[in-house]
């Protein structure tokens, strides 16, 4: 509340506090009563003076700053500086602007479009991003003015800026759940075991399975409530626009029909909106039906026997995505010679086919490959010439870049090929060629290169995917040999791509802005967790966790014990940062809440109330960084109240979204079920 840089403020608080504990503790006027054996005592807060205790800390503290900045934790940790430098990257290629302007003219004619187009961007950006600042900064540049130009309410407009600039925070890839799961794995774990120990028995003996609650599970349990979040906020913008139709009007920004779609269609809008999207929806309750009844992945039991279904993760994955590419194609492009089509869909067909009948949930690479082939270039040669007709429409065009950087990342940690960390490389990487191949063609200048190095980095996935590429191990099969040929190729082609992007924005003069800019906000994320760490541990020394931890056991209901911890986030969200509760509450209350029964509350599920619940943090007053981030960039007449009236609402939309997570756990825990573990 002073002003004073929080990280500082952390650390300098734990000290000035300490100082004073000990004074009173060596005073004799700071102690505990306790009651030994009928004597009641006055028992010294440090028992073993301040000096034991302030040794302690420290040694402690050095031992943990160490541990977090050179190991235990630090492949998680190491996704932080790389998503944000994916994210900032992203924002500063203009990517967010076009996004922004195609939405609209694709939204503007519905109701309210203009802001059901801004929450479809900061989801979009949320995927490909996670940077709240740069989000809600680009969005309030470009879509309030022309919001505020067609007449929207100003609390409407800054009200589903501000909040879908937040969905960063809990769409993957999070900072959020990043840093939330380098700590609660530990906690999970300890939790369980010693829950195991008053039982008498292992931890496999009581729960079936280790254990573990990764980053990658965190990931896909947090993807189905950040859309489902944007949907309410979609929903709520839609519904207030059929109730004050003057105060968001639909906006006509673009030609009605540039594409001469809905005359194919009958002028039927609903026609052509199945035509585009049923396929894909069709395929994917086809994927969920199958993986409900086991016939899609794999599973384990307690021996570690693994158990194949007809059906693998990969394949029906591929083939959905190119299910819906092809079939988007035909139906943006009904008038195009339909034999690729069709040969795309034949292929899609028999490599199901196949996988069920002949190949083995444990079949080689090669292996595969045989199968794979024919069906594969049938699907390639319906892709060659689907991509293309997408590419002409703007809107897809405009959409795709961010998107195959979503699919890219997301689908490698969903996909288990990768752990969160390594995506946080791989969307890094894409993100600077993403921003390079922009420029290039704003210059006019080839973008071969980096074309060809986007292509190899498919290839490295699905090389990674198939293939043992161990160099280590002895005997190598002929299929491996050949795939780690392949892979050294596709990797030496990718490197080089990427370091000519490097050079391309280091030319036009963005690179030393984005790494400054990751440099301060990694930074600010890590000095906090320093100070945080040094703030707990002054708490720790004289028994202050716990208490509070005694405080928290009094709950018998740990349902009970989840809503009060959840209640006083909320309220903390007021006037802390989600870095700052994170570091210095989520260890207090953490040891407990992750100790229960995890068919009771499943640790996935809780982490995901955490994280919506720091989300609201951002859009809480007085001390929501989303409304200072909009506040600085909006124009003149939009005043502080105008924005916090705006939020109002949306922080509602919060607290139902976490009413509904509450009684319907199964929008968190389904995908983590439905996707291999990584």
């Amino acid at each position: 509340m002073s002003g004073f840089p929080v990280a500082f403020a952390l650390s300098g608080s734990a000290f000035v506090s300490f100082v004073i504990i000990a004074v009173l503790n060596e005073a004799g006027l700071l102690y505990v009563v306790q009651s030994v054996n009928g004597v009641v005592e006055n028992i010294p807060v440090f028992e073993q003076g301040w000096e034991k205790a302030l040794l302690s800390t420290l040694s402690v503290w050095s031992q943990g700053v160490f541990s977090r900045a050179f190991g235990g934790n630090v492949e998680t940790l190491l996704a932080v500086p790389l998503f944000v430098l994916m994210g900032i990257a992203l924002e500063r290629s203009n990517i967010a602007e076009d996004l922004l302007t195609t939405m609209a003219k694709l939204f503007g004619s519905l109701p309210g479009g203009l802001a059901i187009a801004v929450v479809v961007v900061g989801t979009l950006l949320a995927a490909s991003t996670g940077i709240v600042g740069a989000t809600v900064v680009t969005m309030g540049l470009i879509a309030l003015p022309t919001m505020l130009k067609h007449g929207y309410s100003k609390s409407l407009s800054t009200g589903v800026i501000a909040t879908s600039g937040t969905l960063g925070q809990i769409i993957p890839p999070s900072i959020v759940i990043v840093l939330l799961g380098a700590i609660v794995g530990d906690m999970y774990a300890q939790g369980q075991e010693s829950r195991a120990a008053e039982l008498g028995i292992t931890v496999l003996e009581m729960l079936g399975e280790p254990a573990v609650i990764s980053t990658g599970t965190l990931f896909k349990a947090a993807f189905l409530p950040g859309l489902f979040l944007a949907t309410l906020y979609a929903l709520y913008a839609f519904g207030y626009a059929l109730l004050n139709p003057k105060k968001a009007p639909a906006v006509q920004l673009g030609e009605p029909d540039p594409y001469a779609l809905k005359s194919y269609y009958n002028d039927n809008s609903w026609l052509l909106v199945g035509a585009m999207f049923g396929p894909v929806l069709a395929l994917v309750m086809l994927w969920i039906t199958l993986a409900s009844f086991g016939f899609i992945g794999s599973a384990s039991d307690i021996e570690r026997v693994v158990t194949y279904a007809p059906l693998s993760n990969g394949m029906v994955a591929v083939a959905v995505l190119s299910g819906f590419i092809i079939t988007l194609a035909y139906a943006m492009r009904p008038s195009y010679n339909r034999l690729p089509i069709y040969l795309g869909l034949l292929g899609i067909a028999l490599m199901f086919i196949l996988d069920w009948l002949f190949v083995a949930g444990d079949a080689s690479g090669g292996t595969k490959f045989l199968f794979y082939i024919i069906p594969g270039a049938m699907i390639t040669y319906g892709l060659k010439h689907a991509l293309p007709r997408l590419l002409e429409v703007e809107a897809i065009r405009v959409v795709s870049p961010p998107v195959i950087l979503i699919i890219a990342v997301l689908g490698s940690i969903l996909g288990g090929v990768a752990n969160p960390t390594a995506a946080a490389s791989l969307g890094a990487a894409g993100a600077i060629m993403l921003a390079a191949n922009r420029k290039l063609k704003d210059a006019g200048v080839s973008n071969k290169l980096i074309l060809a190095a986007g292509v190899s980095v498919v290839l490295l996935l699905i090389m990674r995917a198939n293939f043992d590429l161990r160099m280590s191990v002895e005997d190598i099969s002929f299929d491996n040999g050949v795939a780690i040929l392949v892979t050294l190729i596709a990797f030496h082609i990718a490197f080089f791509g990427l370091l000519f992007a490097c050079w391309t924005l280091v030319k036009h003069k963005i690179m030393s802005p984005i790494i400054n800019e990751t440099t301060k906000v990694t930074t600010m994320v890590f000095v906090i967790l320093i100070g945080s760490l040094f703030l707990s541990l002054v708490l720790r020394s004289f028994g202050g966790e716990e208490y509070i931890q005694e405080f928290l056991h009094s709950f018998e209901d740990p349902r009970t014990l989840l809503i009060v911890v959840m209640i006083v986030l909320f309220f903390l969200g007021f006037v802390l940062d989600f870095i700052e509760i994170i570091f210095i509450v989520i260890p207090i209350v953490g040891p407990v809440i992750y100790a229960v029964d995890p068919n009771l509350m499943h640790p996935a599920w809780i982490t995901i109330l955490i994280a919506v619940n720091l989300q609201t943090s951002f859009i809480t007053p007085p001390f929501g960084f989303a409304l200072f981030y909009l506040k600085g960039v909006a124009p003149p007449e939009i005043t502080t109240m105008d924005i916090y009236k705006g939020i109002i609402p949306f922080v509602f939309i919060q607290i139902i979204g976490l009413a509904l997570l509450w009684n319907f756990p199964i929008i968190v825990t389904f995908l983590p079920s439905l996707l291999p573990a990584n």
